[in-house]
Formats: C-alpha cells, structure tokens, sequence
C-alpha cells in the first residue's frame, strides 16, 4: 500500500461520496473507483458498501479508516515538527467553526495568524458542535472551536476554555411584560419565564448544544415547553425576527446588537454559555497550532467574555 492510496480513502470516507473525495483530490471518480477496487482486491476484504449516492464503511472500512487517520496525523505531526526546527512551517490544518461564534473569531484571527506563518493553509468545517466532536475524536479534523453549557463532559478531547458568557432572553418592544418599561441597552433582571409560556420563540436548533445542555432545560426548570416558531443557527436572524415583534428569543450575550427593538433579560439561574477549542486527545500541538490558540484566546476574552450578573442583595 503506498502513501496515495492512503489519503485516497481518507478522502472518501470523510467525503461520503466518489465524486466528492474525487473533486478534493483532483482525479476522475473512475480512477479513484480503481484504486479503492484495487486495495480491496489486495486486502481481500471489502471497506465500503456502494449505497445509492453514498459510500458507507463496512466494518472492515471502519477500521481501515482509523488506522489510516492514524498514520496521518502522525505524518502531520512529523512534518510539523521538522518544519518548527528548519524554521519553514507549512501545511494544512483542518478546523472546524460552529456557526457565528468560531467563524467571526476565525475571521477576525487568521490575518494574523497568516501574517506569521504564511505557509499554512487552513480547511474551515462549518457544523454544529455535536458534529465538530465526532469529528475531532476520530481525527477527521485537527481542531475546533466548540460552544456548549457543559465542556467538562465532552470525552475523547482535550478542551482548552477560552471564554463565557451569558445566555440572555430577548422580548420585542410592545410585548405586554414591557409595560411601563423604557428598552435600553441595560440587561434586566430575570424574570419569572411562565410570564412568556404562551408565546412564540425562535431559538437554536434542537440537536445544537445551546438547545441540549442550556435552553431546553431552563424551559424544563420553569414547567413549560416553548412554541418554537423557527429554528436556527444564526443567532442575527433570531435577533432580528424578535426585533420584527413576532417572537421571543434566546441568544449568546455577544450576539446581542439591537437595544432599540428588544429588551434583553437576563436568565434564571444565570447559565453559562461556554466557547473553547477542542483537539484529539492524541494530537500534538505544533508551534504554529499554540500561536493560532493564542490568538484565538486574546481574541474571545476581548469580544466573547461576559461576567455573571450581579447577585442582588
């Protein structure tokens, strides 16, 4: 088996499909076809099942392709070594970004990052956190930034916390809660949520880890289940239809941006929304990984990082 096989069937079990690791590796589908029917052949045993538009691993495949991640990263991993002592770092790192959160910080670090290590590139995988785990874990990816309410029990990944900060409800100007109160940039107090039990909501989607470890069992806590009208993972547009007066919303405090059209309240029991960067437990950090973490940390204690409200008297 040469190395190009190698990468071949990475490619086609982290792409799912022939025509897809065929695009990422700039070869036809019927020469890749031919060299995974080749390695079968050689191996005597089939690693994927041909589904209709998929390539699914067989058992087989499986282990085929954690072996193989395996190999690579070590590759990597040599590579990135050998270039720290020669001084001339280059490469591809594979990173994943949650919406919002990991893509602004990305966007706002890699000129930055770029500037000092000019020869790396970097493949950006934009999904939510559930996913961006897997991924890491297996080794599909090198790192990622995560988002959740309980990094402590993420398994299988080191997990560096780089900010927190709160959850906060949004409520449209002329709800009737709002009676008698003036909207201004100050977060309020936390109200009782049965007060909003038959309204509408527009929150994250359900599988998002803001959804599983935060909202839903704040909704849980106060003996009611939302009306969730729409579901998203951009938090602007949630902010926005609540700003158009036809639902309540629950958004990071760093997402907030409009005090004119919605009054924003802090939460019961004051969650903690919770933004880091995950790494396989196997991984090992290059120089140039430690400096972009670095950034990224500086980056998020500046524009993600919120206190706990204040504990009243």
């Amino acid at each position: 088996m040469n190395f190009r096989i190698i990468e071949y069937i990475d490619a086609i079990g982290r792409q799912g499909t022939m025509s897809g690791a065929a695009r990422e590796l700039f070869i036809t589908s019927a020469a890749l076809n031919q060299q995974l029917l080749k390695l079968e052949r050689e191996l005597g045993i089939q690693l994927f099942v041909r589904a209709k538009h998929k390539l699914i691993p067989t058992e087989a495949g499986e282990i085929c392709l954690r072996g193989i991640r395996s190999m690579l990263r070590t590759w990597d991993e040599t590579q990135a070594e050998l270039q720290d002592i020669s001084g001339d770092v280059k490469g591809m790192f594979r990173m994943g970004l949650p919406y919002d959160h990991g893509s602004e910080v990305f966007a706002r670090v890699w000129p930055g990052f770029h500037a000092r290590f000019p020869g790396i590139n970097i493949q950006c995988y934009q999904l939510l956190v559930p996913e961006l785990l897997k991924m890491v874990s297996s080794g599909e990816i090198d790192a990622a930034f995560l988002l959740g309410g309980n990094p402590e029990r993420w398994k299988g990944i080191n997990y560096i916390p780089l900010s927190s900060e709160n959850l906060l409800l949004g409520i449209p100007a002329g709800h009737p809660y709002l009676e008698g109160r003036e909207i201004s940039p100050v977060i309020l107090p936390a109200p009782d949520l049965k007060n909003f039990a038959g309204d509408n909501f527009a929150l994250a989607l359900k599988r998002s880890t803001m959804r599983t470890e935060l909202v839903d069992p704040i909704f849980q806590s106060a003996g009611f289940s939302p009306n969730v009208m729409v579901e998203s993972s951009f938090n602007a547009f949630l902010e926005r239809l609540t700003a158009e007066g036809v639902c309540n919303t629950i958004i990071p405090q760093s997402q907030v941006s409009n005090h004119e059209a919605v009054a924003w309240f802090y939460l019961p029991g004051s969650p903690r929304f919770h933004f880091g960067l995950g790494y396989a437990k196997d991984y090992k950090l290059s120089s140039a990984m430690r400096h972009f973490i670095a950034l990224a940390e500086s980056d998020a204690k500046e524009h993600l990082d919120f206190p706990p409200p204040e504990k009243s008297e």
